[in-house]
């Protein structure tokens, strides 16, 4: 990111000198005894914007002065100029206003006493000077100086300055400086002996500094950040931001950690018509809790060659399993087990694609995975080709698999999948029969479960039918559109003996209303599941008939099974049932301010609960929410995630969150926090505990002061917030009671 411009002092404002000064020939003058609107004259006329005087008393002498005394007000289009007197020389091209001078331009104002300018050269002084600026969504902003020098067109040089973002009688915080210059040609400001002071006390200082003045990207330093946690112990970061061109950019950060070390950080972007990409470089050298180097890089490019082709490139890398762990800070970070090296080439036909992939994985602290080195793969889908009523499509791919320990299987897996769908479509029914053939043939090096070449071949029959029916219906004063929707699924897929098979890249899927409507209850190609089976589902919905929203929607659905499992993956049992778990849905918005969305899988054989997920989300406006959430899947997740920010007081309001496993009886993650604003600047207060291990948890705390229209001091809290409170919003976005 670019440094945040430092509005000192936005003095673009007083680039209202610019409405009284000669730019075009002569000064025209028209008296008048009111303000009216300014006209703006023909699109591409050259002839000069009329200036508008009103005075008590107007004099003057034709080609030597004009001098106004009394309530003067000099004006052009929306920009003004007032004073107890004022004198314009013409042979000079002085003007020379005293007494309340004001100059106004858009929602700025600026106040002096005295102002010189001559009008052809921008030069010429306001003393002393005071502004106030009001930005288009609210921003205020406000200042003075001992003097404002004009040293040419658009450029300004303010002494003994002072900008704050508080209102007035408000000095909690300001900022000063001895000496500022404003430079809008090239869009840069400096300040000398520049201090920060907060509640009266000064809390930054830096004998000299630049800036920018427009939202271009400078080069400089970006704002410090700090906080402290068990595993880094203090950590401060000063990233400097590089701007080398146009479309490239670069962020270094020399990062200090106590406990740790030195890091140092670098970002490099790069965008251009076509393609962009971003390279990251985390260096830790002589880590002192590991006592060794670390590191972690990443590359990423996006390219689009033409309409036709594109490509991908994403390379991550860690110096040792344990780097997010002891250097992550978030859960994010540290569950990471796999890292992704893989390029990627894309074509785009249309109604058909392919593409080529070299895939390999690092793996943390858990078993290496299969390598595609290459993996191809063809994509094909058409509707109605020549006119025929029929839908076509075919999936094929080709993957050598590569693997680091012997007693995998390694070697070449191609399949091919074309079939065709006759979709017949009602306004209320559909019915969509479809016919597959499932091609499948492996050429092994190494294969210690079975034979080194093996061929499958599988047909496959489905059958999706369905009904929409709706109806209206009136409950407690209130009209809804209820519909009716219950859906037929059913596939037949003969038993073919698959065990001797590898197994690259192939698990069960979960059970899910996806699943339910799905071929294959296998994820990957290495098993497809021997089926005679149907699926019964009914989903009701309840529209709101004023607004349309969707109040309620409830589903519930279950397959029936014709025959018993056979096709297995290693170490799995064979289902006996004769139905699956039923699987119910349930989400709404049930009110402007509460939505729940809940899902259930029940085993009605065993008569218990194999997974279950509630959640509930309050949102009555910004700074109002809460969320909650349980979830338990058997035999592995047992948990309950509560979140929320809201208003304590006037001025402030509290945040949190507390991820809880009841299996482990741990806190996974918790946050609590708080916000003050005081309008023209705000504090933030953030405590986090995040589990690293299943013994192992970190601490860390963040405190951060913003001050606003200026900067921020201390760590950015902001993405954590966001992603670990669903609807969580600034205070300064919203006005708290």
């Amino acid at each position: 990111m670019p440094p945040k411009r430092l509005m000192l002092l936005p003095v673009s404002l007083v680039a209202i000198s610019c409405g009284v000064h000669a730019a075009e020939p002569g000064l025209i003058l028209k008296t008048t005894k009111s303000l009216l609107p300014v006209p703006r004259g023909q699109a591409g006329s050259q002839e000069p914007l009329p200036v508008f005087i009103d005075a008590e008393r107007i004099s003057g002498v034709e080609d030597q002065y004009v001098e106004a005394e009394g309530k003067v007000v000099l004006r052009r289009r929306d920009e003004s100029l007032a004073a107890d007197w004022m004198r314009y020389n013409q042979p000079d091209d002085q003007l020379h206003a005293k007494g309340n001078v004001v100059l106004t331009r858009a929602r700025t104002r600026v106040e002096g006493n005295e102002l010189q300018l001559q009008l052809a050269t921008h030069l010429g002084e306001l003393r002393p000077m005071r502004f106030e600026s009001q930005g288009e969504k609210g921003q205020y902003s406000r200042g003075d100086a001992a003097v404002l020098r004009f040293e040419g067109e658009d450029l300004y040089q303010l002494s003994t300055a002072t900008y704050t973002s508080c209102p007035v009688g408000n000095e909690d915080w300001v900022l000063r400086t001895e000496d500022l210059k404003l430079d809008y040609i090239e869009s840069v400001g400096t300040a000398r002996n520049v201090r920060v002071e907060y509640l009266g006390t000064p809390i930054l200082y830096t004998p000299w500094m630049d800036f920018a003045l427009d939202d271009k990207r400078k080069t400089g330093f970006l704002t410090p950040s700090f906080g402290t946690s068990d595993k880094r112990g203090f950590e401060f970061a000063a990233p400097w931001y590089w701007n080398i061109a146009p479309n490239r950019d670069a962020t270094i950060t020399p990062h200090y950690m106590s406990k740790r070390g030195l890091q140092l950080g670098t970002e490099y972007r790069y965008l251009q018509r076509g393609y962009n990409g971003e390279i990251n470089l985390d260096y830790l050298a002589n880590d002192e809790v590991a006592e060794r180097d670390r590191f972690f890089g990443r590359i990423r490019h996006s390219q689009q060659f033409n309409s036709r082709w594109s490509g991908n490139l994403n390379i991550s890398r860690v110096s040792d399993d344990s780097y997010f762990t002891d250097l992550g800070g978030s859960v994010n970070q540290t569950s990471q087990v796999n890292l992704v090296q893989e390029g990627s080439l894309t074509y785009n036909g249309g109604w058909w694609n392919a593409t080529g992939r070299a895939q390999t994985f690092q793996t943390l602290n858990t078993a290496p995975l299969f390598h595609r080195l290459p993996q191809i793969t063809l994509n094909a889908a058409r509707q109605q080709p020549g006119g025929y009523p029929v839908d076509v499509s075919f999936n094929g791919e080709y993957v050598r698999f590569t693997h680091s320990l012997n007693s995998h299987a390694e070697g070449d897996r191609a399949y091919a999948y074309p079939s065709v769908s006759l979709p017949f479509q009602t306004s209320y029914a559909y019915v969509t029969p479809k016919l597959g053939l499932h091609l499948t043939r492996y050429e092994l090096e190494r294969n210690p479960s079975g034979e080194l070449e093996r061929t499958r071949s599988l047909p496959i029959f489905s059958l999706d039918a369905g009904l929409q029916l709706e109806r209206d219906w009136d409950f407690a004063g209130n009209s809804f559109i209820q519909t009716l929707e219950p859906r037929l699924y059913y596939v037949r897929i003969p038993y073919r003996n698959q065990s001797r098979l590898p197994v690259f890249d192939t698990g069960l899927r979960d059970a899910s209303l996806y699943t339910l409507f799905s071929e294959n209850q296998f994820a990957g190609i290495d098993r497809i599941n021997d089926a005679d089976q149907v699926t019964l589902a009914l989903t009701s919905r309840f529209l709101d008939n004023q607004s349309g929203i969707e109040r309620l929607q409830v589903t519930v659905g279950q397959r029936y099974y014709f025959s018993d499992q056979r096709v297995v993956l290693p170490g799995m049992t064979p289902r006996s049932a004769d139905s699956s778990d039923i699987l119910a849905v349930v989400s709404g918005q049930l009110t402007k301010q509460l939505r729940i969305a809940s899902g259930l899988q029940y085993n009605a054989d065993k008569d218990e609960t194999t997974r279950f997920n509630l959640g509930a989300f309050y949102r009555d406006g910004p700074g109002r929410v809460l969320n909650a959430d349980y979830r338990f899947t058997q035999g592995s997740i047992d948990q309950i995630d509560l979140s929320g920010q809201w208003p304590l007081a006037p001025k402030w309001y509290g945040l949190g969150r507390m991820n809880y496993s009841f299996r482990d009886d741990r806190i996974v993650e918790a946050l609590a926090g708080f916000e003050y604003n005081a309008g023209c600047w705000s504090v933030r207060g953030l405590m986090q505990r995040l589990a690293l291990t299943q013994t192992e948890a970190s601490n860390a705390f963040f405190i951060q002061l913003e001050l606003r229209e200026l900067t921020k001091l201390g760590p950015n809290p902001l993405e954590l917030l966001k992603r670990s409170i669903p609807g969580y919003a600034k205070s300064d976005e919203f006005n708290l009671p």
